[in-house]
């Protein structure tokens, strides 16, 4: 299904969690460090597909060399093909009816996919999906780095080394925790070489999701996109 531009900042998040999943800062207190023979694969030893029914937030910290940091929150909730992400007090949602934007606090949205699609322009942002994809293509190494308890849940951290097509390596130190139950990321850390740090996060996870969440609510105006990506861009 076709998605107009327009969702670009509601994706972020959702898209940086499974392109930057490497990643590295400082590890949480709780941790066990393996002391056997450490175990290294070419692949990913752990699943990126999200569970069947879920919800949690999803918190991305960008931390520049300045020291500034950046912060997104979504909050995301699944229930097979229903999904629900709601950023910065926009919600996008995936229905059997099709995919709408919802601006809750002037109770209006719009359906997505009947317009001519916005392009990136429209919407800047140096963290969109089309820059993230248009990186040198890397080989990727997953080493076990022990087990660690995050938000009460158990996990296991793996490290990554990264090696472009060229055959360097990047200086890049990574991290990622797999949580126990659900067999998925939820958290994943980089240091870059220039010490900027990116960090994604899986707080208030749960598998019980109210339905209600995915049902547009009663009294809420529709629109067309164009009027939802006016409203945004004055905001």
């Amino acid at each position: 299904m076709s998605r107009p531009g327009l969702q670009v900042p509601l994706l972020i998040a959702a898209t940086l969690a499974l392109i930057l999943l490497p990643g590295c800062a400082s590890a949480p207190k709780q941790s066990s460090e393996s002391t056997t023979e450490p175990i290294v694969s070419s692949t990913p030893p752990f699943q990126t597909k999200e569970p069947e029914r879920y919800q949690a937030v999803r918190t991305i910290t960008f931390t520049r060399t300045t020291g500034e940091s950046t912060t997104v929150k979504t909050t995301i909730a699944k229930d097979g093909q229903f999904r629900r992400d709601e950023q910065n007090r926009v919600v996008y949602l995936e229905t059997e009816q099709g995919s709408f934007v919802i601006l809750p606090e002037q109770k209006i949205y719009a359906a997505l996919g009947a317009e001519p699609e916005a392009t990136d322009e429209e919407f800047p942002s140096e963290d969109s999906p089309e820059r993230l994809l248009n990186t040198e293509t890397t080989a990727t190494r997953y080493q076990k780095a022990g087990t660690e308890v995050l938000n009460g849940r158990s996990s296991t951290k793996y490290q990554t080394v990264n090696t472009s097509t060229r055959g360097t390596v990047s200086n890049n130190e990574t991290l990622i925790w797999i949580d126990d139950e659900l067999g998925m990321p939820i958290k994943a850390s980089t240091t870059s070489a220039d010490g900027s740090n990116t960090t994604m996060e899986l707080t208030g996870i749960s598998l019980e999701v109210d339905k209600r969440l995915f049902q547009i609510p009663e009294g809420y105006q529709k629109v067309s996109a164009s009027v939802i990506r006016q409203r945004l861009s004055v905001k």
